[in-house]
């Protein structure tokens, strides 16, 4: 039996070493080889979606999901998350992909740097959540893996918000008529693979001046093990679909 095809679609440019460090990360966290994950490029253009068994979409350090009005493959990628959802196939979406999905359905992504997140959060399911077969695998509170500027302010039509949080309510959402999951926060990274990214993406998001203290605190940061189990569930799930 051939083995599925789990299809990660990339949304930083090629040339960023955070491209392979994300990938590693997902395929880990699936509990899969990092060769039986197919990476593509969105920048590149739109993946062929015949054949897809499951699809993932990850997060983009260097670009907001706002920018699609002057970046010609965000506002391709909000397509084809649309093409994913008509064809209901089982999907996963991290951060940047959680808030390009919310978008391209109607919902509104705002920018403000004092409700960054950066590191582990405390976050709690919805009565929604509880009953969902994916985030009922999550404990009623628990911490998860964040690094975002921008947020979901307004869910779209169409969606059950499964997670919450204190600074953003929006975390997660599942999707009515379709098997699409998506979070703010990030099951494909630690608090070590959450550092890894703070130092590349260092210059864009930290001051030089804040640099070394928020970089130390990461380090004392809660580990997230309930979380970094959920993509193996969302993967049994697919299989199953």
């Amino acid at each position: 039996m051939a083995k599925p095809k789990t299809v990660l679609v990339n949304l930083r440019d090629p040339s960023d070493e955070m491209c392979a460090h994300e990938a590693r990360c997902f395929a880990e966290h699936l509990g899969i080889a990092p060769s039986d994950l197919t990476v593509h490029s969105m920048v590149n253009g739109a993946p062929v979606l015949d054949g897809i068994d499951m699809i993932l979409f990850g997060g983009s350090g260097d670009y907001s999901v706002l920018d699609h009005e002057n970046v010609p493959w965000i506002a391709e990628g909000l397509e084809v998350l649309l093409r994913v959802v008509d064809r209901k196939i089982p999907a996963w979406a991290s951060c940047f992909g959680f808030q390009g999905l919310a978008l391209a359905l109607g919902g509104t992504v705002n920018r403000d740097a004092t409700r960054t997140e950066l590191g582990s959060v405390w976050l709690e399911l919805t009565d929604e959540g509880r009953n969902d077969p994916l985030f009922s695998s999550l404990p009623d509170a628990f911490w998860a893996q964040q690094g975002h500027q921008d947020h979901v302010d307004v869910i779209p039509a169409g969606v059950t918000r499964t997670v919450t949080g204190g600074a953003v309510d929006n975390q997660a959402f599942k999707l009515d008529k379709a098997p699409f999951w998506a979070a703010q926060f990030h099951p494909e990274l630690t608090t070590k693979t959450t550092i890894d990214r703070a130092l590349h993406y260092q210059k864009k998001y930290i001051s030089d001046e804040d640099a070394g203290s928020v970089l130390d605190g990461l380090a004392g940061h809660e580990d997230t093990p309930e979380v970094n189990q959920l993509l193996r569930r969302w993967r049994e799930i697919a299989l199953a679909y």
